[in-house]
């Protein structure tokens, strides 16, 4: 009885772990809590209501993917990730989401990219949508390609690294949503006919000018 109370217990703190570190990752995704904001394990405990136990092993599971940082003196620090950083992100990210674009081609199947291939056209014939609903376009289509690989891991290492970028104090760049979304769709038709050398090399020629674009508003001629 006193093992099952015990692991009863145990269940419950990770339960509430999970929670905590869900909320949280939503507030700094959300900017709701912005790069350089300090807090402390009491403040936050009291902020979102949760016991200094599961809060703990949710900032830990934050400062593992690099979100956020503890100082010397104990606190939490939300990170703010450099240009640098993010430049080095997304040749990370070409790699990754690379393989990934030639993983989800071996495994495709008949009408598996159409519901994608559809909101990619709607990007293209409706090129004034606004950021946030681009941007969640955007996101769902490399999610959508990563969790297509059929590889959970490299899934959700793509899931962290795009997560991470959004720490970079640059958070809008130059609007071009139509080009975006035809790289998309070069992808995601690459895909479809199983073409795995196609798919990769469509998904990292967009990852390139991804950093051109970037590069391009960092340092306007």
């Amino acid at each position: 009885m006193e093992s099952e109370t015990v692991f009863a217990t145990s269940r419950d703190q990770t339960k509430l772990s999970e929670q905590a570190y869900q909320y949280l990752r939503s507030l700094i995704l959300a900017h709701d809590l912005g790069p350089g904001d300090v807090f402390t394990e009491r403040k936050l405990a009291d902020q979102i209501n949760a016991s200094r136990t599961p809060l703990r092993a949710a900032i830990n599971r934050l400062v593992g993917e690099g979100l956020v940082a503890r100082l010397s003196n104990g606190s939490i620090v939300i990170r703010e990730v450099a240009v640098e950083e993010l430049m080095e992100i997304l040749v990370i990210r070409r790699l990754l989401e690379g393989e990934a674009a030639a993983q989800a081609a071996h495994r495709s199947t008949t009408g598996s990219m159409d519901a994608m291939l559809r909101k990619s056209r709607a990007v293209v014939e409706n090129p004034a949508i606004e950021f946030d609903p681009f941007w969640q376009y955007d996101d769902e289509f490399h999610y959508f390609i990563a969790d297509a690989s059929g590889k959970p891991l490299l899934a959700q290492y793509i899931r962290n690294l795009r997560d991470k970028a959004r720490m970079c104090h640059v958070v809008r760049m130059e609007k071009n949503f139509e080009q975006q979304a035809r790289e998309h769709i070069a992808v995601l038709e690459a895909v479809d006919q199983r073409k795995p050398d196609e798919a990769r090399r469509a998904m990292a020629e967009h990852i390139d000018r991804v950093r051109e674009r970037f590069m391009r508003w960092l340092f306007p001629e």
